[in-house]
């Protein structure tokens, strides 16, 4: 603990911090597999807000983030027992930097809620159970988000086995406590849409409502990480990691999955938004009202601007432009490449640390019961380089009795800068400003009617069409 520094400069210290950049969840993986960037997450529509924290534990904004209350198309399929990665990212659109400021420290947890359409459900309201929870390491004097950030941003657990079947929302939470002490907690969250494949009975024996299981001024949100004399232990906000106890048996209709699946003949997705073939043609008037088919579908892809980037609506409109030179060539059958898939291909992470989870199997004890973080290997040719090792972590079933010492991102010896980034097609360079805008102006034109295309990086706005 930093006793040489007075208080007040602590204080002012954490204030500072408040500034720096935020972070956001962008990617899901099961079992170390990619779902595309944003697919089947909820997240803020509002590029430049994306990476905001909640800072009011009152808001409906707590169960599922900003927008959180509004379901997305897309429902991940999720087997019983898999491991279900978050990973997090300062900028919402570019992956190249790292995953959190190393100021922002605080616990981490993840809860799950059972619904009855994980694309319908608002996601507020009781349900809500917690299948993990770490805070402060006295031996390591690290925080979770330390290790969060030393893992390339990613959080990983594994669901408990023999879960009931049938729709989920997964709630990744990371809480940063820089400025806790000044009544600004930072709650950091999100929601991926899942559909648990699972002939399991298990269910929660007690349930919490988000919002409403944390309060301002309650110790968790308000704890100082600077100055801490009477060596008081962290209390991780919220309720104690799940007992699950045996419910009904889950019926058949429970076990398949209805909505958010990948609908028929989408050959590209870009975050929730997907592409369809254009109808096929055999003389010029086709040839053209194809081009103008996929130019509308490319329109909505911007509709509202993806936080995550555009990537795939860029590709989609390469497609586009080749049907147009088709038909300025005079080539009036097609369209070209018919039918191909153009969605790039999901990719495979190590998946690094695997946080340990409670034993929470039937009549199990409310605390987590001790375990060791595990590396696990994804089927990848992604090499053991690219991420950060932990072969280890203690258990965290009991409070801690010490606070870490005070190291900014400017001065900290340990502060695990994220990887470069291998090829990504979703990745994007950006420039980075006080405020971080990008603008393009692409016009496409021909004898026929073509679309003007304004993109706006973090303004807000939908581009015109």
């Amino acid at each position: 603990m930093l006793f040489s520094k007075t208080p007040a400069l602590l204080l002012a210290l954490a204030a500072a911090r408040s500034a720096v950049a935020h972070t956001v969840f962008t990617h899901f993986y099961v079992n170390g597999l990619s779902q595309g960037v944003g697919v089947a997450m909820r997240m803020n529509k509002t590029p430049n807000k994306a990476s905001f924290p909640v800072e009011n534990l009152a808001s409906s904004d707590m169960a599922c983030g900003f927008d959180g209350t509004q379901g997305v198309s897309r429902v991940q399929t999720v087997k019983d027992g898999s491991t279900l990665t978050f990973e997090f990212h300062s900028w919402p659109d570019d992956f190249s930097k790292k995953s959190l400021d190393p100021g922002h420290k605080g616990p981490c947890a993840v809860y799950l809620k059972k619904v009855g359409s994980a694309v319908e459900d608002p996601g507020t309201g009781d349900g809500w159970f917690k299948i993990f929870d770490d805070g402060y390491d006295s031996a390591k004097d690290e925080w979770c988000t330390d290790r969060l950030i030393a893992n390339n941003g990613r959080l990983s657990v594994k669901l408990p086995a023999n879960l009931k079947g049938g729709d989920y929302l997964a709630r990744p939470e990371l809480l940063a406590l820089h400025n806790a002490v000044s009544g600004d907690p930072q709650f950091y969250t999100g929601c991926a849409q899942i559909f648990l494949e699972s002939k399991g009975t298990l269910v929660p024996k007690s349930t919490v409502s988000i919002p409403g299981y944390v309060k301002a001024g309650e110790e968790s949100v308000s704890f100082n990480i600077y100055y801490n004399p009477e060596k008081k232990p962290y209390p991780i906000p919220g309720p104690k990691v799940a007992k699950l106890k045996v419910g009904a048996s889950t019926g058949a209709t429970e076990n398949t999955q209805k909505d958010g699946l990948k609908p028929a003949g989408c050959i590209m997705e870009n975050a929730n938004w997907c592409g369809f073939e254009v109808p096929s043609y055999t003389d010029e008037k086709g040839c053209w009202a194809s081009a103008q088919d996929c130019w509308n579908q490319g329109n909505k892809c911007y509709k509202p601007y993806p936080p995550t980037g555009a990537a795939g609506c860029e590709l989609w409109e390469k497609k586009c432009q080749a049907i147009d030179d088709a038909c300025n060539n005079k080539q009036f059958t097609g369209p070209p490449n018919k039918g191909k898939d153009l969605t790039p291909s999901q990719t495979s992470i190590v998946i690094g640390l695997v946080m340990p989870t409670a034993n929470v199997a039937q009549g199990g004890d409310d605390s987590p019961a001790p375990s060791s973080a595990v590396e696990v290997a994804a089927s990848s040719v992604a090499s053991p380089s690219t991420f950060a090792a932990i072969t280890s972590a203690p258990a965290y079933s009991k409070p801690v009795t010490l606070i870490s010492k005070s190291k900014t991102a400017s001065t900290s010896k340990e502060a695990v800068e994220a990887p470069a980034p291998t090829y990504n097609p979703y990745l994007k360079t950006v420039t980075e400003t006080v405020v971080k805008t990008e603008v393009e102006y692409v016009t496409l034109y021909n004898k026929h009617r073509r679309d003007s295309h304004v993109r706006r990086h973090a303004a807000g706005l939908e581009p015109q069409s």
